[in-house]
């Protein structure tokens, strides 16, 4: 099967609803050969904060070089972000892959009347499990699914575990009390395997130290084995400190905001510390390596800061009571719009409560789907105006953000929250649109094909970034084409503030593989931003795979720029293959797309429309975001604002020697 046949089949086996239990996974552990047995695990639960926890271990291994699998649920736009090796979501290809492999094991155990058919997470994680054994990973970081005891994650034997924040859900399979709950969750401790345990009410705390002593395992509890303290914190990221037993681990960051992240960073630590106790070689270093570099997109993320946006997943009182807490520091002072839509199975009224104490206006909308159902908008919006608030309805989620984004106007902010599935509706649409200018990390990559036209935007770019006030320098890491080079363009650059990093000195107009020294300016000066201009195709990709560490350190964007009237990148499959190969060689990731189709002096609007369409179809088939096109002014000035994409006019500084004037 494909793909797309693929993903039908699993979403097919959601009419089989939720059936708690280990038969089923058990069954299909045995079938697949014990997967899960072949590598070492850390086993995470709790209510809010175990995703983010899961996030950041994973990082902090990967940062220390070991190859590691990350599970996690739900996902915010494709079902691959569920599973990933080494940081990447598991390719279209290989998710076919195994989903046909299991197609015959479902069916086999379908047809046992004692077992049933499996349900949908259960086969995702038998999915995840085989994964990661065929890649041969050298640890995997498991997040629960629902509860613990008898989620069909419970067949592993970790290493160590941790048990997040506990609160209300689910109360109709897991228990109506706050004691019963936390007695699914702590069903993960097993035998003698330490236990992390993150703040807890009291009676919490009780239940889940009572099954560790009768498991005889080690429970290390925040507030009493662990503590930490914030030091510092804006929309940035924060910095903060940790004590685990009597070790203190300083200085450490992390590029997410709100206070609970910190205390969710601490419970990494203490899982961390656990695992150095047991003999693996983690040092302080790739710890704080993978703190400064963990990412978890949709949880408190800013999207964009001209205006204000910003998504957060929270789904129930306790994650929407954290939100609150932490817009105060994320929005000084600006008026917030918040959008919002709820599953039918939350308590509305009560995160309807929570967001009234940080929002002006409310749009009431929903998720384009939700396991549960939703709350209907308008009942919604009934709530916000008991609470108070100025209130709307719109239905359609994008519609809705794009009202929200004209509440806000400049100076305002936007907030989605409610529903991840709703975040996972509208994150990428509002990375494409919300703001005149897309924000990014504070090192920007752009790759292409020969001809794409990514020094002109590269160079475009810098200048953007410039007048914005930002200290920006350019790098040229084009040292194989001896045309089109943004070295040529340093004199014009340097008079508007533009440093150019290109050759080492005397070599700058030498087709040779040079690249200076001063680069690593680009990695050292943390208030630097920093414009990438790479060589084209994969072949002027390498250069960067020398550098990998450092721009993995660091953190970066690299945009894939189009045209797509270049022979190799005319449609979505040349140009996903252009863009895979420049990955595989470079060594790092894309993150976005940008849309440059272009004939020079002969472009036209239908040109630019026309890479549009094929940039918008390519995103899709990656889950990436169209962060912008491109056109010159002239061009420009005929195409329509309604774009779906953020359009850039480009001043143009490069020509052919043969149009140059000697």
């Amino acid at each position: 099967m494909n793909f797309e046949d693929a993903i039908a089949f699993l979403q097919e086996l959601g009419k089989f609803g939720i059936h708690v239990g280990l038969e089923r996974s058990l069954a299909l552990s045995r079938e697949t050969g014990k997967p899960e047995q072949s590598f070492p695990i850390v086993h995470v639960a709790g209510t809010n904060g175990k995703g983010s926890v899961a996030a950041m271990i994973e990082s902090i291994l990967r940062a220390c070089g070991f190859h590691v699998g990350l599970f996690t649920s739900p996902h915010l736009s494709s079902y691959t972000e569920r599973i990933r090796v080494g940081g990447r979501p598991i390719s279209k290809e290989r998710f076919a892959g195994l989903m046909t492999e299991l197609e015959p094991i479902f069916e086999k155990i379908a047809e046992d009347p004692a077992l049933g058919p499996p349900t949908e997470f259960e086969m995702g994680t038998a999915m995840a499990f085989l994964n990661f054994a065929y890649e041969k990973v050298d640890f995997a970081v498991v997040e629960v699914g629902l509860g613990g005891r008898l989620d069909s994650t419970n067949i592993v034997m970790p290493k160590v575990s941790a048990i997040t924040n506990i609160s209300m859900e689910h109360t109709g399979i897991l228990g109506n009390t706050l004691e019963a709950i936390a007695g699914e969750k702590a069903g993960i401790i097993k035998q003698g395997v330490p236990v992390v345990i993150g703040r807890q009410d009291s009676s919490v705390l009780t239940v889940i130290e009572e099954i560790a002593r009768e498991k005889d395992a080690q429970a290390v509890v925040f507030g009493r084995d662990i503590d930490c303290r914030r030091k510092s914190w804006s929309m940035e990221g924060q910095s903060f400190s940790v004590r685990v037993g009597t070790h203190v681990y300083d200085s450490l960051e992390i590029p997410l905001v709100g206070a609970h992240q910190v205390e969710n960073a601490s419970i990494a630590v203490g899982v961390i510390e656990a695992l150095r106790q047991l003999g693996v070689d983690i040092g302080e270093p790739a710890l704080k390596a993978g703190l400064q570099l963990v990412s978890w997109p949709g949880r408190l993320e800013v999207l964009q800061r001209e205006p204000l946006v910003v998504i957060d997943g929270a789904h129930n009182e306790g994650g929407i009571r954290k939100l609150a807490e932490a817009i105060p520091e994320i929005t000084d002072g600006r008026p917030v719009t918040a959008v919002v839509g709820i599953s039918r199975d939350k308590p509305g009224d009560k995160m309807v409560s929570e967001i009234s104490k940080f929002a002006h206006t409310f749009i009431a909308t929903q998720a384009l789907s939700s396991r549960t159902g939703v709350l209907e908008p308008k009942d919604l919006a009934e709530l916000a105006l008991k609470e108070g608030l100025q209130a709307e309805t719109v239905g359609d989620p994008f519609q809705a953000v794009d009202r929200g984004l004209e509440r806000v106007g400049r100076d305002g902010a936007l907030v989605v929250c409610g529903s991840i599935y709703l975040v996972g509706n509208v994150r990428k649409h509002l990375l494409q649109t919300a703001g005149e200018f897309p924000m990014s990390r504070r090192i920007v990559i752009f790759v292409g094909a020969y001809g794409s036209g990514k020094t002109e935007v590269a160079l475009n770019y810098a200048k953007l970034l410039r007048s914005r006030g930002k200290e920006v320098a350019i790098c040229d890491f084009d040292i194989v084409n001896p045309y089109f080079r943004s070295r040529e363009a340093a004199s014009a650059l340097k008079d508007l503030g533009i440093d150019v990093i290109s050759s080492n000195p005397g070599l700058e107009a030498a087709d040779l593989p040079s690249i200076s020294a001063t680069v690593l300016r680009a990695f050292h000066e943390p208030t630097l931003g920093v414009v990438f201009d790479v060589g084209g195709d994969p072949v002027g990709a390498r250069a960067l795979s020398g550098f990998r560490r450092q721009f993995q350190a660091s953190g970066y964007d690299m945009f894939f720029v189009l045209n797509t009237n270049r022979p190799f990148t005319q449609d979505v499959d040349s140009a996903r293959e252009m863009l895979e190969s420049i990955e595989t060689m470079s060594q790092l990731s894309v993150t976005g797309i940008v849309s440059n189709t272009h004939l020079g002096k002969e472009t036209t609007a239908d040109d630019v429309l026309r890479g549009i369409k094929v940039s918008e179809s390519l995103g899709r088939e990656l889950d990436l975001p169209l962060v912008f096109a491109c056109a010159d002014h002239d061009v420009a000035g005929s195409i329509s604002n309604s774009l779906g994409t953020r359009l850039v006019k480009l001043d143009l500084h490069m020509c052919p020697p043969w149009e140059r004037i000697s």
